[in-house]
Protein backbone atom coordinates (compact mmCIF):
# COMPACT_ATOMS: atom_id res chain seq x y z
CA UNK A 1 0.00 0.00 0.00
CA UNK A 2 1.14 3.91 -1.33
CA UNK A 3 0.69 6.85 0.44
CA UNK A 4 -0.41 8.28 -3.33
CA UNK A 5 -0.22 6.58 -6.64
CA UNK A 6 1.90 9.34 -8.01
CA UNK A 7 4.79 8.50 -5.49
CA UNK A 8 4.82 5.15 -6.89
CA UNK A 9 7.10 5.75 -10.31
CA UNK A 10 7.26 2.44 -11.91
CA UNK A 11 10.68 2.62 -14.00
CA UNK A 12 12.46 3.64 -11.09
CA UNK A 13 12.76 2.98 -7.33
CA UNK A 14 13.71 4.19 -3.92
CA UNK A 15 16.76 3.36 -2.05
CA UNK A 16 16.57 4.40 2.35
CA UNK A 17 20.20 5.08 2.66
CA UNK A 18 19.88 5.04 6.53
CA UNK A 19 17.38 2.67 8.19
CA UNK A 20 17.61 0.96 11.71
CA UNK A 21 15.69 -1.55 11.34
CA UNK A 22 16.92 -4.58 12.65
CA UNK A 23 16.38 -3.30 15.96
CA UNK A 24 13.26 -4.70 18.61
CA UNK A 25 11.38 -1.72 17.02
CA UNK A 26 10.57 -4.00 14.25
CA UNK A 27 10.73 -7.40 15.66
CA UNK A 28 7.25 -7.79 15.52
CA UNK A 29 6.37 -7.08 11.75
CA UNK A 30 9.76 -6.79 9.90
CA UNK A 31 8.27 -8.88 6.96
CA UNK A 32 5.55 -6.55 6.51
CA UNK A 33 7.92 -3.34 7.10
CA UNK A 34 9.72 -4.48 4.50
CA UNK A 35 7.10 -5.63 2.11
CA UNK A 36 5.13 -2.54 2.44
CA UNK A 37 8.35 -0.74 1.16
CA UNK A 38 8.71 -2.93 -1.64
CA UNK A 39 5.22 -1.95 -2.67
CA UNK A 40 5.94 1.55 -1.93
CA UNK A 41 8.79 1.36 -4.66
CA UNK A 42 11.40 1.22 -2.08
CA UNK A 43 13.75 -1.27 -3.06
CA UNK A 44 16.70 -1.26 -1.15
CA UNK A 45 17.37 -0.82 2.53
CA UNK A 46 20.82 -0.02 3.78
CA UNK A 47 21.22 -0.81 7.69
CA UNK A 48 24.17 0.94 9.92
CA UNK A 49 25.63 -1.11 12.61
CA UNK A 50 25.79 0.50 15.85
CA UNK A 51 27.88 -1.65 18.05
CA UNK A 52 29.03 -5.19 19.03
CA UNK A 53 25.92 -6.41 20.31
CA UNK A 54 23.46 -5.35 16.86
CA UNK A 55 26.15 -7.03 14.56
CA UNK A 56 24.36 -10.23 14.57
CA UNK A 57 21.22 -9.00 13.55
CA UNK A 58 22.48 -6.19 11.19
CA UNK A 59 24.12 -9.88 9.13
CA UNK A 60 21.00 -11.70 10.05
CA UNK A 61 18.40 -9.60 8.40
CA UNK A 62 20.46 -8.77 5.48
CA UNK A 63 21.19 -12.24 4.99
CA UNK A 64 17.23 -13.20 5.14
CA UNK A 65 16.47 -10.15 2.39
CA UNK A 66 19.14 -10.47 0.15
CA UNK A 67 19.53 -7.51 -2.42
CA UNK A 68 17.14 -5.17 -0.23
CA UNK A 69 18.98 -5.12 2.71
CA UNK A 70 22.41 -4.20 3.07
CA UNK A 71 24.68 -4.33 5.48
CA UNK A 72 27.41 -1.87 7.32
CA UNK A 73 29.80 -2.59 10.03
CA UNK A 74 30.87 0.72 12.52
CA UNK A 75 30.71 1.83 16.35
CA UNK A 76 28.24 4.60 16.74
CA UNK A 77 30.07 7.19 18.99
CA UNK A 78 27.30 7.16 21.24
CA UNK A 79 28.42 3.76 22.21
CA UNK A 80 31.72 4.37 23.12
CA UNK A 81 33.12 2.66 26.09
CA UNK A 82 36.42 2.89 27.78
CA UNK A 83 37.59 -0.09 25.65
CA UNK A 84 36.31 1.07 22.56
CA UNK A 85 39.46 0.02 20.90
CA UNK A 86 38.33 -3.73 21.74
CA UNK A 87 35.34 -3.35 20.62
CA UNK A 88 35.81 -1.75 17.13
CA UNK A 89 38.28 -5.23 16.60
CA UNK A 90 35.71 -7.33 17.65
CA UNK A 91 32.85 -5.98 15.51
CA UNK A 92 35.64 -5.77 12.62
CA UNK A 93 35.96 -9.29 13.09
CA UNK A 94 33.01 -9.91 11.39
CA UNK A 95 34.02 -8.67 8.29
CA UNK A 96 32.99 -9.87 4.96
CA UNK A 97 33.15 -8.99 1.12
CA UNK A 98 28.93 -8.09 1.49
CA UNK A 99 29.78 -5.54 3.96
CA UNK A 100 29.27 -2.13 1.73
CA UNK A 101 30.12 0.25 4.03
CA UNK A 102 32.03 1.32 7.91
CA UNK A 103 29.16 3.14 9.49
CA UNK A 104 27.57 4.33 11.69
CA UNK A 105 30.49 6.18 12.95
CA UNK A 106 30.62 10.07 13.93
CA UNK A 107 31.11 12.64 16.89
CA UNK A 108 28.02 13.11 19.43
CA UNK A 109 28.63 16.12 21.31
CA UNK A 110 24.88 16.33 21.91
CA UNK A 111 25.03 13.23 24.31
CA UNK A 112 28.48 14.19 26.03
CA UNK A 113 31.67 16.14 24.72
CA UNK A 114 33.26 14.73 28.12
CA UNK A 115 34.82 11.78 26.05
CA UNK A 116 35.36 13.74 22.89
CA UNK A 117 38.78 12.77 22.61
CA UNK A 118 38.14 8.88 22.48
CA UNK A 119 35.21 9.98 20.22
CA UNK A 120 37.91 11.28 17.60
CA UNK A 121 40.15 8.41 17.79
CA UNK A 122 37.65 6.12 17.25
CA UNK A 123 36.47 7.96 14.31
CA UNK A 124 40.19 8.53 13.20
CA UNK A 125 40.52 4.39 13.50
CA UNK A 126 37.20 3.42 11.78
CA UNK A 127 38.25 6.05 8.54
CA UNK A 128 41.39 4.22 8.49
CA UNK A 129 39.36 0.73 7.97
CA UNK A 130 37.71 2.44 5.60
CA UNK A 131 40.20 3.74 3.42
CA UNK A 132 42.09 0.05 3.75
CA UNK A 133 39.15 -1.54 2.35
CA UNK A 134 37.94 0.72 -0.15
CA UNK A 135 34.77 1.23 1.53
CA UNK A 136 32.62 4.96 1.85
CA UNK A 137 31.83 5.97 5.22
CA UNK A 138 28.22 6.38 7.20
CA UNK A 139 29.64 9.90 9.94
CA UNK A 140 26.74 10.71 12.66
CA UNK A 141 27.63 14.29 13.50
CA UNK A 142 24.94 15.48 15.98
CA UNK A 143 26.15 18.82 17.29
CA UNK A 144 29.53 18.37 15.60
CA UNK A 145 29.21 18.97 12.04
CA UNK A 146 32.70 21.73 12.39
CA UNK A 147 34.88 19.14 14.63
CA UNK A 148 34.33 15.90 12.47
CA UNK A 149 34.52 17.94 8.69
CA UNK A 150 38.13 18.75 10.75
CA UNK A 151 38.75 15.41 11.41
CA UNK A 152 37.37 13.86 8.14
CA UNK A 153 39.64 16.59 6.25
CA UNK A 154 42.56 15.05 7.56
CA UNK A 155 41.96 11.99 5.14
CA UNK A 156 41.82 14.01 1.83
CA UNK A 157 44.29 12.99 -0.28
CA UNK A 158 43.42 9.02 0.60
CA UNK A 159 40.40 9.28 -0.91
CA UNK A 160 38.18 9.03 1.81
CA UNK A 161 34.62 9.06 0.57
CA UNK A 162 31.07 8.64 2.27
CA UNK A 163 27.79 10.66 3.92
CA UNK A 164 27.19 13.08 6.37
CA UNK A 165 23.77 11.37 7.66
CA UNK A 166 21.21 13.28 8.63
CA UNK A 167 23.07 16.52 7.84
CA UNK A 168 20.85 19.57 9.50
CA UNK A 169 23.73 22.22 9.89
CA UNK A 170 24.72 25.37 7.54
CA UNK A 171 25.19 25.97 3.84
CA UNK A 172 28.70 26.80 4.73
CA UNK A 173 29.52 23.77 6.14
CA UNK A 174 27.24 21.45 3.52
CA UNK A 175 29.88 23.43 0.32
CA UNK A 176 32.95 22.24 2.98
CA UNK A 177 31.23 18.73 2.86
CA UNK A 178 31.00 18.29 -0.85
CA UNK A 179 34.59 19.42 -1.13
CA UNK A 180 35.34 16.83 1.09
CA UNK A 181 33.88 14.41 -1.51
CA UNK A 182 31.26 13.53 0.47
CA UNK A 183 27.32 13.12 0.04
CA UNK A 184 24.52 14.86 2.14
CA UNK A 185 22.05 12.25 3.53
CA UNK A 186 18.49 14.18 3.97
CA UNK A 187 15.81 12.77 5.91
CA UNK A 188 12.36 13.14 7.48
CA UNK A 189 13.99 16.57 9.24
CA UNK A 190 13.24 18.31 5.70
CA UNK A 191 9.53 17.72 6.02
CA UNK A 192 9.64 19.70 9.54
CA UNK A 193 7.75 23.03 9.43
CA UNK A 194 9.97 24.72 11.96
CA UNK A 195 12.91 22.98 10.49
CA UNK A 196 15.29 25.68 8.23
CA UNK A 197 17.08 22.67 6.54
CA UNK A 198 14.81 23.29 3.22
CA UNK A 199 16.30 26.79 2.49
CA UNK A 200 19.77 25.12 2.60
CA UNK A 201 19.00 21.66 0.41
CA UNK A 202 17.00 24.02 -2.04
CA UNK A 203 20.46 25.55 -2.88
CA UNK A 204 22.31 22.07 -3.27
CA UNK A 205 22.51 20.48 -6.54
CA UNK A 206 20.68 16.95 -6.45
CA UNK A 207 24.24 15.33 -7.05
CA UNK A 208 25.26 15.86 -3.97
CA UNK A 209 22.21 14.48 -2.28
CA UNK A 210 21.33 10.59 -1.07
CA UNK A 211 17.32 10.06 1.10
CA UNK A 212 17.22 8.21 4.67
CA UNK A 213 14.64 7.50 6.93
CA UNK A 214 16.87 6.98 10.10
CA UNK A 215 14.03 4.53 11.12
CA UNK A 216 12.72 4.27 13.30
CA UNK A 217 13.36 7.88 14.32
CA UNK A 218 12.63 11.14 12.56
CA UNK A 219 9.37 10.18 11.17
CA UNK A 220 8.54 12.82 8.08
CA UNK A 221 5.38 14.83 7.93
CA UNK A 222 2.95 13.83 8.54
CA UNK A 223 3.78 10.11 10.07
CA UNK A 224 5.73 12.77 12.91
CA UNK A 225 5.54 10.84 16.36
CA UNK A 226 5.07 7.57 15.29
CA UNK A 227 7.88 4.86 14.10
CA UNK A 228 9.85 5.68 11.24
CA UNK A 229 10.38 3.30 8.46
CA UNK A 230 11.49 3.05 5.00
CA UNK A 231 8.43 3.63 3.44
CA UNK A 232 7.83 7.24 4.24
CA UNK A 233 11.05 7.40 2.19
CA UNK A 234 8.77 8.32 -0.45
CA UNK A 235 7.60 11.44 1.95
CA UNK A 236 10.75 12.71 1.72
CA UNK A 237 11.06 12.58 -1.83
CA UNK A 238 8.18 13.66 -2.59
CA UNK A 239 9.48 17.24 -0.29
CA UNK A 240 12.59 17.33 -2.02
CA UNK A 241 10.53 17.36 -5.87
CA UNK A 242 8.77 20.19 -4.08
CA UNK A 243 12.27 22.34 -2.95
CA UNK A 244 13.82 21.88 -6.29
CA UNK A 245 11.03 22.12 -8.51
CA UNK A 246 11.68 19.05 -10.36
CA UNK A 247 9.38 16.04 -11.16
CA UNK A 248 9.46 13.11 -8.63
CA UNK A 249 10.71 10.41 -11.30
CA UNK A 250 13.60 13.04 -11.59
CA UNK A 251 14.29 13.10 -7.66
CA UNK A 252 14.06 9.38 -7.34
CA UNK A 253 16.39 8.61 -10.20
CA UNK A 254 18.94 10.98 -9.16
CA UNK A 255 19.06 10.20 -5.45
CA UNK A 256 19.18 6.10 -5.68
CA UNK A 257 21.78 6.60 -8.65
CA UNK A 258 23.88 9.00 -6.24
CA UNK A 259 23.52 5.93 -3.80
CA UNK A 260 24.27 3.05 -6.01
CA UNK A 261 27.23 4.77 -6.63
CA UNK A 262 28.62 5.51 -3.36
CA UNK A 263 28.32 2.00 -1.92
CA UNK A 264 28.50 0.40 -5.15
CA UNK A 265 25.29 -1.80 -4.91
CA UNK A 266 24.95 -2.31 -8.64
Amino acid sequence: MVYNEELLIMDSYLIDSHAHIYLKDFKGDIKDVISRSGEGGVKKILLPNINLETVPAVLNLSNKFKNICYPMLGLHPCYLKEDYKEEIDEIFENFNEKIIAIGEIGIDLFRSSKNFNNQADALRIQCSIAIKNNLPIVIHTRNSVDETIEIISEFKKQNLRGVFHCFVGNFIQAKKIIDLGFLIGVGGILTFKNSNLKNIISQINLSNIILETDSPYLSPEPKRGKRNEPLNINLIAKKLSLLHSLPLKNIIKITSNNVNNLFKLN
